[in-house]
């Protein structure tokens, strides 16, 4: 364009290409007036505009305008033109609108180009758009009512039939410029429209739920036209404006004046009866458009007919109110936002906010009634919006939920909802695990390695149905009356419905505040008092026996509450039910813990213990459960883990520990489980009680051995494990498995390289004082060393862990010979691990070795693999502490039969397949390999028993034997050597053959292990040389 304005010089230059324009008709032409239009300056061009729209207007009457290339050229230029300027002349623009009006396309099937009806919708947009605002009322007259209704019918035509989403959105675009218009007439402009009020809202309802791939900007651009008109033309100022009658225009023909149709109320009830069907087709299409642009517009829609068509438009309130409370929870912001601030708008003034209550609790009963049905019909999708839905109208209400809930049949009915929502489906989750009866690791690695199985529904799988659940719940917490909702819904757990238990613990969260979302903002909870008012009717639902203590296994080890003990069998599923039961209750003791706070101190004497016995319980969900509960209960409370809980509480547990030991045989064998749990969970700080409750446990043996002891037992050995883990020797972990011993073949290299240096440096200096050569100093008086005097009165004191040890081992002693070998073993495991913590102890483990002897022989000399291989194990640990004391007695009654069994089974084990390793035999056989050698060495054997041990050890070394059974061999041959080296040399050397003997296998294994032998010398003594 021009740099500077010159009109002359712009007219001169403008001028011949509007001659020729005018004069010959061409695409050239065209092109050449709007190439020369393009360096016009605008200001120039303003003034000139009526002059450079002359040819384009009369080129549109002439027949060139038939060839379908220069009207379109034509009308691009047009359009190009009216883009830079502003249409100041009225019958100018009445001639061009008419003109372009004819040009448009009275059916969008004909054979035109998508280019020409694209330049048609783009001129005539651009020249509305280019008129000013003393101009364009000249399009509204009522003269030109049939010439705007042709032109809405061609652009509406256009709209929804063609195919190309450009020219289609083209010409929603001109219509929205030609509709929807905010203008100051002399009548009232819906009067204007309203003849063809109901055929644009039907074609627009079409085009918005039409098809569902035609676009964003398409479905958007007509929801806006739509929302729109029906503001220009039922807004509750333009019904007040116009009159009942039909509206007078004396210069309107009698032709036109037959269009007209006047505003009364007869039809407006009939138009708003028709407009409520669009309304809610419109909602329905577009609440779960999948472009979010679209969300946004009906959202605005809904605001907008809301704040300014409420009284017009009341029949469709609960429709408007839907699409805004729908949206309240929407994932994208930008919507949620949106709907959020107009609701706020809405609430807080205009002709909505007076009646908005009613209207709420109308929507929220008929959704209440239809909610059931809904739910079980709607795939999850739609389940998700019906429940954002109620969440939305949950938020709006507010504190005047309150008074919605009081109606039983509101209540009744959203109850009813929620737990058949709730209903879980047991088929597809696996609870009945392997039991769990003892744990080797504490609550947090528990919690690590647990994996409790995720809670599976009935009626959905899509996780946000389960969100919007919770979400209602916990808004019905927050604004209802929680009592009421707490009664109402304990009354339908008594009912066995197990969904109320969901309902309950996300009620008592709602309560407290936890992820509710407030309308103005700010929430404001419950007191503690009050919630723990309303929580207490809910533990002591959840804790009663016929809901806490249930059969979750077909096999129980531990026992259980008498009660379920004395139903009758329970199938599989009824198993899984009360695991999920109990799991299920013990994580709402979890919530509420979270949700009291400090305040849920109260509650520990209610709550306490049975967490207890439920984190001790032998199916790992419940006990996960537990766990997690114990640890939101600790973190309520104050206290940095669960080990600090208990100890505080000591007292109290102490005291419901001993009253459940002494009631066990008659009660439950929850005491137990409890004693276990915080020896796992506890230090040594408990220490001082367990003296007081191993006074009550261990009478609790005798009243029921056959059922008790079972279950005592294993928590005896608990307790022992964990008092040597915290006052005992650092070695007694490794004492303790001494079934397993260290190989000694490099060890024993050393020690006898050290010991031949020691006896050559002996025996040298053993020669010289026998030939006389002896220093004075040698010759010295040595005084014996004064024995020291010891106070008889001065007994040394016993510790508690020592006393609780000797106590355990002694009750233990008497389950020796009980005819449950089940409990014998139980016993037998407990009796190795007292021997190991009373090892420093000679004066009370001498006694106690005395006492157990002769049952611990029988045992010894049984037949049952597993029980002989763990009094083999007591017989090794006792033995490394009473070596003197027993040696007599193991050599004459215990090593026979060990040697006899190793030396029958020699020959069974050379023939076994690969399977025989996994036998109990096979593990015996390992077992005394690997622990007579070092129970030999404790003992000091006599040359007669060593060789004894050695011959049955022989046997092993045949390659027949199993690879493991060999190798224990040879490191028991290893380990011998420590008693005798010369005498195991000797002996190895008599077995060594020349090829051809009877028994190359074992010659060969001889072979091998005086090589190794010798080499592991020979390397020694190069090492203790170079040193």
């Amino acid at each position: 364009m021009d740099a500077l304005p010159n009109p002359p010089a712009s007219f001169d230059m403008l001028r011949p290409y509007c001659v020729q324009l005018t004069m010959e008709q061409t695409v050239l032409n065209v092109k050449r007036l709007r190439s020369q239009i393009s360096v016009t300056n605008v200001c120039v061009l303003q003034s000139l505009a009526d002059y450079a729209l002359f040819p384009l207007h009369y080129s549109l009457s002439s027949e060139a305008a038939k060839d379908p290339h220069f009207l379109q050229a034509l009308l691009d230029c047009i359009a190009y033109v009216l883009s830079l300027i502003r249409m100041n002349t009225k019958h100018v623009l009445l001639d061009l609108f008419s003109k372009l009006c004819q040009c448009l396309p009275p059916d969008p099937l004909k054979g035109l180009s998508e280019e020409l009806k694209l330049s048609h919708a783009s001129a005539l947009r651009s020249l509305i758009r280019a008129a000013s605002s003393h101009t364009l009322p000249v399009l509204y007259e009522p003269c030109m009512l049939a010439e705007l209704g042709l032109t809405i019918n061609k652009l509406l035509k256009l709209s929804e039939l063609e195919k190309s989403r450009e020219v289609r959105l083209g010409a929603l675009n001109c219509l929205h410029a030609l509709v929807v218009q905010d203008l100051k007439l002399t009548f009232p402009l819906g009067d204007l429209f309203v003849p063809y009020f109901p055929g644009i809202c039907t074609a627009l309802a079409r085009i918005v739920c039409g098809d569902p791939k035609q676009g964003y900007r398409l479905t958007c651009t007509a929801l806006h036209i739509w929302a729109g008109v029906v503001h220009m033309v039922l807004s509750d100022d333009s019904l007040s404006e116009a009159s009942e009658d039909i509206p007078k225009f004396p210069m309107l023909p009698k032709s036109m004046r037959d269009l007209l149709v006047p505003r009364d109320s007869k039809w407006v009830e009939t138009t708003t009866t028709h407009l409520c069907g669009h309304l809610a087709k419109i909602a329905e299409h577009c609440k779960d458009d999948p472009h979010w642009k679209v969300r946004l517009e009906l959202v605005n829609t809904g605001y907008m007919l809301i704040a300014r068509c409420w009284k017009t438009l009341t029949v469709a309130s609960g429709t408007l109110l839907k699409i805004l409370v729908g949206h309240l929870n929407d994932e994208r912001p930008e919507v949620k936002m949106r709907a959020m601030d107009a609701l706020q708008e809405v609430t807080n003034g205009g002709p909505a906010s007076q009646s908005l209550g009613e209207v709420l609790s109308e929507n929220l009963h008929s959704l209440a009634v239809t909610l059931p049905r809904l739910l079980s019909s709607q795939d999850d999708h739609g389940k998700v919006h019906t429940l954002a839905l109620l969440t939305g109208y949950l938020q709006l209400l507010g504190p005047r939920l309150r008074f919605t809930l009081c109606s039983s049949a509101h209540l009744q009915r959203l109850s009813t909802a929620l737990l058949q929502m709730l209903e879980m489906d047991f088929g597809a989750m696996k609870v009945v695990e392997e039991q769990t009866t003892t744990y080797s690791f504490p609550l947090k690695q528990f919690l690590a390695s647990a994996d409790t199985p995720p809670k599976t529904f009935r009626f959905f799988r899509d996780k946000r149905v389960l969100f919007y659940i919770w979400s209602v719940c916990r808004h019905l917490g927050y604004f209802g009356e929680l009592r009421l909702l707490v009664d109402h819904f304990l009354v339908m757990y008594r009912a066995k419905r197990l969904p109320a238990v969901l309902v309950l613990n996300q009620l008592v969260q709602g309560a407290a505040g936890v992820e509710v979302h407030v309308m103005d903002g700010g929430i404001n909870t419950l007191k503690a008092e009050e919630l723990l008012e309303a929580v207490r009717p809910i533990l002591d639902e959840y804790m009663d026996p016929s809901n806490w203590y249930l059969q979750t296994s077909s096999c129980c080890h531990e026992l259980e509450d008498q009660m379920s003990l004395l139903q009758m069998e329970d199938t599989a599923n009824d198993r899984i039910t009360y695991a999920w039961k109990i799991s299920l209750q013990l994580e709402g003791i979890a919530y509420f813990a979270k949700a009291i706070g400090r305040s849920f101190h109260s509650l520990l004497i209610t709550v306490l213990y049975p967490l207890l016995e439920k984190a001790g319980d032998g199916t790992p969900m419940i006990s996960a459960a537990a766990n997690t509960a114990l640890l939101n209960v600790s973190d309520a409370c104050g206290c940095k883990d669960v080990s600090q809980l208990v100890e505080l509480n000591s007292d109290y547990l102490a005291s419901e520990i001993s009253v459940g030991l002494r009631r066990l045989g008659k009660l439950q064998g929850g005491a137990a489980c409890v004693l276990r749990f915080i020896l796992e969970n506890c230090g040594p700080n408990i220490l001082p009680l367990l003296e007081d409750l191993v006074q009550d446990l261990l009478p609790a043996l005798d009243q029921s051995p056959d059922e008790v002891a079972k279950t005592l037992l294993p928590v005896l050995k608990s307790l022992i494990v964990y008092i040597g883990k915290w006052l005992g020797p650092d070695n007694s972990e490794m004492t303790a498995n001494v079934a397993v011993p260290q190989k000694r073949s490099s060890e024993y290299s050393g020690n006898l390289a050290r010991e031949m240096e020691e006896f050559f440096k002996t025996h040298m200096e053993q020669q010289r004082l026998a030939r006389g050569d002896v220093h004075e100093e040698e010759c010295a008086d040595v005084l014996p060393p004064e024995m020291p005097t010891v106070d008889e009165e001065q007994i040394e004191p016993v510790f508690t862990h020592i006393k609780i040890s000797k106590e355990v081992a002694e009750k233990c002693m008497h389950f020796l010979s009980h005819s449950d070998p089940h409990i014998r073993i139980q016993a037998l495991d407990v009796l190795r691990l007292c021997i190991v913590q009373l090892q420093s102890q000679e004066n009370i483990l001498l006694p106690l070795a005395h006492k157990m002897w002769p049952c611990l022989v029988k045992r010894l000399l049984h037949e049952d693999p597993v029980i002989l291989q763990r009094a083999y194990q007591v017989l090794v640990c006792l033995t490394a502490t009473c070596k003197d004391f027993l040696r007599q007695r193991v050599c004459k009654e215990a090593l026979p039969a060990f040697l006899n069994f190793l030396r029958t089974q020699a020959a069974s084990s050379s023939r076994a397949v690969a399977v025989y390793s996994h036998s109990q035999a096979f593990k015996l056989q390992l077992a005394m390999l690997e622990g007579l050698g070092d129970l030999c060495v404790s003992l000091g054997l006599g040359d007669g028993d060593l060789m004894e041990v050695a011959d049955s050890f022989m046997f092993y070394l045949s390659t027949h034997q199993p690879k493991k059974l060999q190798a224990a061999a040879r490191c028991a041959f290893f380990t011998l050597a420590e008693l005798d080296p010369d005498m195991i040399w000797l002996y190895l050397c008599k077995w060594q053959r020349p090829p051809g003997a009877e028994d190359v296998t074992v010659t060969k294994s001889v072979a091998r292990l005086r090589c190794h032998w010798t080499a592991s010398l020979r390397e020694c003594c190069v090492d203790r040389n170079t040193e």
